[in-house]
């Protein structure tokens, strides 16, 4: 689908994603705030997919520890079961956290850390040793957050490992440690695990220029709703990425946990599109498509559950098969939703890989960072050479650009990027309007031209992109982009 990028109506830029991820996140901002500005100093390679990783296996296992996931319960009472199979796969599951949270500590803090908990256990001073407990469960900072999470869930596994050796697990058993297990997530300050229908900024991304362009064309309550549809629906997608279709049987242990996850959410999903996205769907033919696509997944997980997921313990093949089916169903809703959206996009019934094309995305960021360093440029000379009213039509055409770079290209940016990016808008938004006298003017002029050095060398990093390879830089759309933001009316 093409969209309209003409600025005819100018915004203040905003991220509309971000705002909207916030907003689900309102009574613990402060926290994810400060746990965002962690992570972007945390020095691993990949340090976001590892954080969604570790806080999809604190969700998974929450889940897996209530008997309403246990999917083959109604095979034999309960009292009289055996849940060392269940017990094992949580065992798994917490070890990879471990291990994942050992990576995104940083060497220095966490050896602090560690002999702080060594000092804690040979004083004899009561009251000392009371200061340093309390101190360390405050959870001051994220780095101590994530450290009393992990040494809650070395404890644990120790305790899976001699319960393990017990000749059954009873209910009581599997309850108890449910219990001990759900108090220290949901009890940990900065990585209590998101809820269904929450995301983070962190790694919660729409990456399809197609989907991006048809949110933005629709009403906000609209948009809002089915861009939290989509959100859901890629967020089950990113779990399945997880059951990897390489891996040879017997599949990790932890597998199981993270297939109960998906078909726990992929229902509440489900629910909420029915009750909650139909009504604000807008046109009678939207609401139908947003009720079967609901319909479609809630049926599809159930069938899942009852000839899939029940023989895991007896089909070494049923991991994969299960994580098949379930991306094949929320792939197609994906393509239904948009093409609902959409009609006249283009998109064939089941071409996912269409709407998702990494190269699309690629070619369309470098574009549009090409775009942004001429406004920028243009801004700045003209503040260089004191001509006021044209520097103030060059900003005013940048700010409107900001709007519609926000809805699409910024989403496809890579997390290491979005802090220069938000410094630089923040700066524009909060800067006095029009900038009044020739300090502001100077100091903005500087700004401008710093941030160019950042466009150019972010589009140079696009640019040598495996996938644009031989693809080359279309500068006639470009420039016809670009003069359609300087052409636009003033405000």
């Amino acid at each position: 689908m093409s969209q309209d990028t003409s600025p005819a109506t100018p915004r203040v830029p905003r991220d509309f994603y971000a705002d909207l991820m916030r907003a689900s996140q309102a009574s613990r901002a402060g926290f994810l705030a400060e746990r965002e500005r962690w992570l972007r100093g945390v020095p691993v390679e990949g340090r976001e997919e590892l954080l969604f990783e570790f806080e999809m296996l604190l969700r998974a296992v929450e889940r897996y520890l209530n008997l309403n996931t246990v999917v083959d319960a109604r095979d034999q009472p309960l009292v009289t079961r055996d849940f060392r199979e269940e017990l094992a796969d949580v065992r798994d599951a917490m070890d990879r956290a471990i291990r994942v949270a050992r990576h995104l500590q940083d060497p220095d803090s966490d050896q602090k850390m560690v002999f702080r908990k060594y000092v804690e256990t040979q004083l004899a001073d009561d009251r000392v040793r009371r200061a340093l407990i309390e101190e360390q469960l405050d959870q001051e900072t994220p780095p101590e957050s994530l450290f009393v999470l992990r040494e809650a869930f070395d404890a644990l596994k120790n305790l899976l490992d001699h319960l393990l050796k017990l000749p059954a697990a009873n209910l009581g058993l599997f309850q108890d440690v449910g219990k001990l297990s759900l108090r220290e997530i949901v009890l940990n300050r900065y990585f209590r695990p998101f809820r269904p229908l929450e995301f983070r900024v962190e790694y919660d991304r729409l990456r399809s220029v197609r989907l991006l362009d048809t949110l933005s064309t629709l009403q906000e309550e609209q948009r809002a709703a089915f861009t939290t549809a989509f959100l859901g629906l890629f967020r089950l997608l990113h779990y399945l990425a997880y059951v990897d279709a390489e891996e040879q049987p017997p599949f990790s242990r932890r597998v199981r946990v993270l297939l109960a996850l998906v078909r726990s959410e992929a229902n509440a999903l489900a629910s909420w599109m029915h009750a909650e996205l139909s009504p604000k769907a807008g046109s009678k033919s939207l609401q139908a498509a947003t009720l079967r696509a609901a319909r479609d997944i809630a049926r599809e997980t159930e069938r899942v559950a009852r000839e899939v997921l029940v023989n895991l313990d007896r089909d070494a093949d049923a991991p994969l098969r299960a994580a098949s089916a379930f991306t094949s169903v929320l792939r197609t809703q994906v393509v239904v939703l948009v093409e609902a959206l959409a009609p006249n996009g283009g998109l064939a019934d089941g071409v996912f890989d269409e709407l998702m094309s990494p190269q699309e995305g690629a070619l369309r960021l470098r574009k549009d960072l090409w775009v942004y360093a001429q406004l920028c440029r243009a801004a700045e000379s003209h503040l260089r050479a004191e001509d006021v009213p044209a520097a103030e039509r060059a900003l005013d055409s940048l700010k409107g650009f900001l709007g519609y770079f926000h809805d699409g290209s910024y989403q496809l940016l890579r997390y290491g990027d979005y802090d220069a990016f938000d410094r630089f808008t923040s700066l524009l938004v909060e800067l006095p309007w029009p900038p009044e006298g020739p300090g502001i003017r100077a100091r903005l002029g500087e700004d401008l031209r710093r941030f160019i050095q950042t466009l150019e060398s972010t589009f140079h990093a696009v640019s040598r992109r495996t996938l644009l390879q031989g693809r080359g830089f279309d500068r006639q759309d470009a420039e016809a982009l670009r003069d359609r933001f300087l052409s636009a009316p003033a405000r």
